[in-house]
């Protein structure tokens, strides 16, 4: 029923769709991550500061920053005399994500903005490396989105996604989809029990995960937004995955 949906409302649609709800579950988003990642998600950011190439005084921008967890890693990777710039569509999670630096060094080091992953506000080259988190699921155009990312960074700087992937080995990947499309929808009956809507966070999704990309092709995609030098870096099984791309000289 989701995936007629969305067919339906078509890819502005989505985007109000997914807007909504992260709205809605800006509150819960992060509890509700570390519950489901039981526990791992600390091996993947390890993981992903290791590819994003940044160094102290650095300008890095997380895109589709959520509630700002890789924002703050990255604030902590540049030191002080760098600086990170948050963007997410949320103006809910953005909410939570200045609540989380609030009174903290790293607040001063973060800019919080509202805008879209695929219209990115900033001129060319202007970071020194650009990050999305587990959202490239989220946004309609996937190539327009890394494209932009590539707009942005200077040559010679990363782009990096860190998301949600379907684990190669067969076995693992018919474990991983037991628990994906069969665990994680009862999430969605504990968490929005009694809420009114159509916005179901947690059967969304798996579902967002039906029609990504693999690896490769998402690699690919990658290449045709301009990138090069395209790695894919499997985490946990391959469940998890970080690709890095580089704006060439």
């Amino acid at each position: 029923m989701l995936a007629n949906i969305l067919e339906e409302i078509g890819p502005e649609g989505k985007e109000r769709y997914v807007q909504e709800m992260f709205n809605t579950i800006a509150g819960e988003y992060d509890l509700m991550n570390r519950v489901m990642t039981a526990g791992m998600l600390r091996f993947w950011h390890k993981a992903f500061l290791q590819v994003t190439g940044l160094r102290p005084g650095d300008h890095h921008l997380d895109v589709a920053c959520g509630t700002g967890d890789l924002s703050r890693l990255t604030a902590r990777q540049v030191g002080e005399r760098g600086h990170v710039t948050g963007l997410d569509f949320s103006h809910e999670m953005l909410a939570v994500a200045r609540k989380r630096v609030e009174g903290s060094p790293l607040g001063a080091r973060i800019a919080w903005v509202q805008g879209n992953a695929m219209d990115l506000p900033f001129d060319d080259n202007t970071f020194d490396g650009a990050s999305i988190g587990f959202a490239l699921r989220n946004v309609s155009d996937i190539k327009k989105t890394l494209s932009e990312m590539a707009r942005v960074v200077r040559p010679g700087s990363s782009v990096v996604s860190l998301e949600i992937s379907k684990p190669q080995n067969p076995v693992w990947r018919a474990l991983f989809f037991l628990y994906f499309y069969n665990i994680v929808p009862l999430i969605d009956r504990l968490v929005m029990r009694g809420r009114a809507g159509r916005v179901r966070p947690y059967t969304y999704l798996p579902h967002s995960l039906t029609r990504f990309p693999e690896q490769q092709e998402l690699s690919e995609i990658f290449r045709e937004a301009g990138l090069r030098d395209v790695r894919v870096i499997p985490l946990s099984g391959g469940m998890t995955c970080l690709h890095v791309g580089t704006k060439p000289q």
